[in-house]
């Protein structure tokens, strides 16, 4: 172990220069070859230095190129959720493993044609509209919800109208999105409940470049958790990627709604501030504001 623990120290040493695009091959290489050397050791000890210092190194990998990192950390993930069900005290661990568990979107260079939209999009657009054989056009269906008992015990069911099929560039779709989001708004004011029917949709759109939509997206899923506190778990994992998105945007964002997502996921309050802390360090943003609101409110909550 104390091989292992001198060359990743070195790694140490190299930062930033070790994640340079070059070095990829190498550093994913010595990545693996810890993460075997862990999986050996699962069985009689963890050593927790190194598995702590190790996730401190992983940690500002993800931070200089989450495109290269991310999807490599995900194909060996099996070990990490070892660890961490054998270390369930490792907040850094944990912290890894929500970041982990949404995809990193490609560089422009690896994205298909076909799929150049924003990928955010991609269930609504599913769900909002469908295309017509042989015709060049989309048939667009506007979602209205029936904010009625009866309507609430079928699982929300939308009720669908067509509108007259006309061709609609992806900015008009994206007008359409917004509609919809604005009227489940409306109703969910309410009828908060019927929320946790799109919660696979806003998670998507809580990652999305359009403004309005993600900062809607972002107000419907604490309206959600604020009626049913249970869901609050759901949404750690798309909360984690947006503060660690590298659309800044996103990031800022998830930081302004950081302190009442804190409030209302206290039992993580401890990840998302780790979260918000190695942001700040490694993504040269000022989270300091955000971080002390954050523990403002917490502590104002364990007083009352």
């Amino acid at each position: 172990m104390t091989f292992f623990s001198n060359v990743l120290a070195i790694l140490e040493l190299l930062q930033p220069l070790v994640f340079h695009s070059e070095h990829q091959r190498a550093l994913q290489g010595c990545l693996l070859s810890f993460m075997k050397v862990l999986r050996n050791f699962q069985r009689t000890r963890s050593p927790l230095v190194f598995i702590t210092k190790f996730l401190q190194f992983t940690q500002k990998y993800i931070t200089r190129d989450a495109s290269s990192a991310i999807p490599y950390l995900q194909k060996h993930s099996d070990i990490l959720q070892v660890l961490c069900a054998e270390n369930p005290d490792l907040v850094q661990l944990k912290s890894l493993l929500a970041g982990l568990t949404l995809p990193v979107r490609r560089s422009s260079s690896e994205v298909d044609p076909e799929e150049e939209r924003p990928i955010c999009f991609e269930r609504l657009e599913n769900v909002f509209s469908f295309e017509v054989p042989g015709s060049p056009y989309l048939c667009h269906t506007k979602m209205s919800i029936a904010c009625t008992n009866e309507v609430l015990r079928s699982a929300a069911l939308p009720f669908l109208t067509t509108c007259p099929l006309v061709p609609c560039p992806w900015s008009n779709l994206c007008l359409y999105v917004l509609e919809v989001l604005t009227e489940v708004d409306e109703k969910s004011r309410r009828s908060p409940e019927i929320i946790q029917y799109f919660i696979n949709d806003l998670q998507r759109l809580m990652t999305s470049s359009e403004d309005l939509c993600r900062n809607l997206a972002f107000s419907l899923a604490l309206r959600c958790i604020q009626n049913n506190p249970c869901l609050a778990t759901d949404f750690l994992p798309t909360f984690m990627y947006c503060m660690g998105s590298g659309n800044f945007d996103v990031v800022q964002t998830a930081l302004r709604n950081l302190p009442e997502y804190v409030l209302l996921c206290q039992e993580h309050a401890d990840i998302l501030l780790h979260k918000a802390f190695l942001v700040g360090i490694y993504g040269q943003i000022d989270t300091s504001s955000m971080i002390a609101e954050s523990m403002k409110v917490l502590h104002m909550e364990s007083t009352t």
